[in-house]
């Protein structure tokens, strides 16, 4: 199984100087023959940060002043800065749902190779991938660079990646907009005392992925009340218990 899943925009600040080889770790990142359209996404992003005025800094970070030195040095840096496991970095709300710090080993093992996180900076990346700690929010683009051109060209490696596979989409919408799926796949819907649950999604999915990790299959606190099927997409719908 391959479980997809979105990104968050607060991270961990992880940043500390460091001389590591100029983008070394993208060469360890999911689908090396995209490394060169990842490289050039992420000079220009260097290039926007150190020219741009406060202004537009605010804009891409999702600020409405800036004045943090440190995290323009951090974001600035990040073709030579400290790495870690993407799914460490990842600190919103769906990650404190999944609490990978306190996951069993069984767990760990499951999300590291089975999870792929669609970043809006470095493409489809595996929760193993180790990158530095960036900031982009979600939606903003910087010089000509958007979502649908960072995930230009990996439909086709993406499309390989999964064929023959489950596939669980837990994606947030603007994410299945920027690779959508055109093979069989599983999407879960989340209920509360019958209704239907939008305002806690991202905490119910990184739950679920939790507890799918751990335990090998759904279990409790979701309760399956009904299954669906549209076109190639299977739809369950879980109600919440506690």
């Amino acid at each position: 199984m391959i479980i997809l899943f979105s990104p968050s925009e607060d991270k961990k600040f992880i940043y500390k100087e460091s001389k590591n080889k100029s983008f070394a770790f993208v060469d360890n990142l999911l689908f090396s023959d995209l490394n060169a359209h990842r490289l050039s996404i992420l000079k220009k992003y260097i290039n926007f940060l150190k020219k741009s005025p406060s202004g537009d800094l605010a804009r891409i970070f999702g600020v409405k002043s800036f004045k943090n030195l440190d995290l323009i040095a951090a974001c600035s840096s990040i073709d030579c800065a400290n790495t870690i496991e993407s799914i460490y970095l990842y600190s919103g709300t769906a990650f404190r749902a999944l609490d990978i710090e306190s996951m069993p080993k069984n767990g760990l093992d499951f999300v590291m190779n089975n999870v792929i996180i669609f970043s809006n900076l470095f493409g489809a990346i595996r929760a193993k991938d180790k990158i530095p700690y960036y900031k982009l929010k979600q939606g903003e683009n910087f010089l000509d660079i958007n979502i649908n051109y960072v995930y230009k060209g990996f439909d086709g490696f993406l499309d390989d990646y999964l064929k023959d596979k489950e596939i669980l989409d837990l994606r947030a919408e603007f994410y299945t907009k920027a690779y959508k799926l055109n093979l069989a796949h599983t999407k879960v819907e989340f209920f509360k005392n019958g209704k239907k649950a939008t305002h806690c999604s991202k905490f119910y999915r990184g739950l679920l992925l939790r507890n799918l990790a751990i335990n090998n299959e759904i279990t409790y606190p979701f309760k399956l009340i009904s299954s669906k099927t549209s076109g190639l997409t299977k739809i369950l719908q879980y109600e919440v218990l506690n």
